[in-house]
């Protein structure tokens, strides 16, 4: 008897903590914009990473062909980084969303 209502009490606590947890759950919040932020980014990285137009540098021979393609490939591969740093920084944001409590995430 004793036994029972020992399981009975046990059973009835923890029904009654699942039941708590579960109404405290919060509602996941809504990141679309985020993730839209976080595909748009990809997308430039993406067309960032195209080689650079040089075009512009291909009737010219030697030294004049170099000086005038260095800039241009300056240019692309620094688009290219902040291309990067861009997704880098949209997936942080998106990450960061889905769960607040993440180490990094601002409070």
């Amino acid at each position: 008897m004793k036994r029972t209502l020992m399981v009975l009490v046990a059973a009835l606590s923890l029904g009654l903590g699942l039941g708590r947890v579960a109404f405290a759950a919060e509602p996941a919040p809504d990141c679309s914009e985020k993730q839209k932020a976080l595909d748009d980014a990809k997308g430039a990285q993406k067309d960032a990473s195209k080689p650079a137009d040089l075009s512009s540098c291909k009737d010219m021979k030697g030294k004049d062909k170099t000086a005038c393609e260095k800039p241009l490939k300056d240019q692309a591969k620094e688009a290219k980084k902040a291309a990067g740093d861009k997704v880098t920084g949209a997936k942080k944001d998106l990450d960061c969303c889905k769960n607040p409590k993440k180490k990094g995430c601002a409070a």
